[in-house]
């Protein structure tokens, strides 16, 4: 398969599969990087120089969090729950969606009208609202210890996945009906197919490269809508409050799955005195994003657009060149005989 075949595919994708190994590698192989690190540094005179979080000239490669715990380290321990994550919320989005949209484009007008109508009312509603007010409770009993974090991802999960079905299902849908007014499809139903045949022979056929696509499209979206409501406190796994200081409690958010948007909400009040603290997360999910957005544009060009790359034949010394100039093998002309004699 010549998907299977390009560096264009390997490239991107080889980088996020290096790093989903590493996220699993390391933590066990290496936990002590994954502790909290000095509580200052001294230089060689044994005077106080800083205290965490260290820059990234403090603290290679990427600086520290509050705890003086190595971001780098940090973030790639994260990357499985957050790229995994990512991977089964577009794919449960994938299955709900087109059974959604398969439901919905054998659906009677009326009914499809009504459902449509609902459906764009919501459109104008960002998912990172919808998710915020649907996971908010959740958090608040996180917080208390009424639920453990990792039943909370699992349900965030599910609700972020479930919350883009429906959007999701009437564009398939609405891209299905649009295929079944083609001729041979009329003819199927007229000499007798059922929808069961119709959806195994025809739609099933079309629409599975579709579903490569908008598979690595609904990934890359998935991570957009994380950061947007990591940004609400809204994370993965959840966030604990612990409470600091000597005269006043100053409460301070944590993490336990340490995924890239818990990193960065939970740091973002500092974003003026410490961006990197803010800004490296969102760097591992631009370079993530732009990775499969790459895969995704490169199976587009394949599997929709078909432009396959052409390989030039080389023509060889003795191999045979057909002439440019055929005669037409239908016309007779007297070989023996010029134009003069021919009159």
């Amino acid at each position: 398969m010549i998907i299977l075949r390009s560096f264009r595919f390997w490239l991107p994708l080889g980088f996020l599969l290096i790093l989903l190994s590493a996220s699993f590698i390391v933590p066990v192989v290496y936990p002590e990087l994954l502790e909290p690190g000095p509580p200052y540094l001294k230089d060689d005179a044994g005077r106080l120089i800083a205290d965490p979080p260290y820059s990234m000239e403090e603290m290679a490669p990427l600086g520290s969090d509050k705890l003086g715990r190595n971001l780098f380290y940090l973030l790639l321990s994260g990357a499985k729950y957050t790229l995994l994550s990512a991977i089964v919320i577009a794919l449960l989005r994938m299955i709900g969606g087109f059974l959604f949209g398969i439901m919905y484009a054998f659906l009677p007008n009326w009914a499809r009208q009504m459902i449509k109508g609902v459906g764009d009312t919501f459109n104008f509603i960002p998912l990172a609202i919808i998710a915020f007010v649907l996971l908010s409770p959740l958090q608040l009993a996180f917080e208390a210890g009424s639920i453990f974090s990792f039943r909370f991802l699992i349900i965030e999960v599910f609700v972020i996945a479930i919350i883009v079905i429906p959007s999701l299902g009437m564009y398939i849908g609405e891209e299905m009906r649009e295929y079944l007014k083609n001729d041979f499809v009329s003819v199927s139903k007229q000499i007798g197919a059922s929808q069961f045949y119709i959806i195994k022979r025809h739609l099933r056929p079309q629409f599975s490269r579709h579903a490569l696509v908008m598979f690595s499209e609904q990934i890359s979206q998935t991570l957009y809508l994380l950061i947007q409501i990591g940004v609400l406190h809204i994370c993965l796994g959840g966030l604990k409050i612990a409470n600091f200081g000597i005269t006043e409690p100053v409460p301070e958010y944590f993490s336990y799955t340490n995924e890239w948007a818990a990193t960065m909400s939970m740091n973002i009040q500092m974003v003026f005195l410490h961006t990197w603290l803010v800004m490296t997360p969102l760097a591992f999910f631009a370079v993530s994003v732009l990775c499969i957005n790459e895969v995704s544009r490169f199976l587009k060009e394949v599997l929709l657009e078909e432009k396959f790359p052409i390989t030039k034949e080389k023509t060889g010394p003795n191999k045979y060149k057909p002439s440019i100039n055929l005669e037409d093998p239908f016309t007779f002309i007297s070989r023996g005989h010029s134009k003069e004699e021919s009159r």
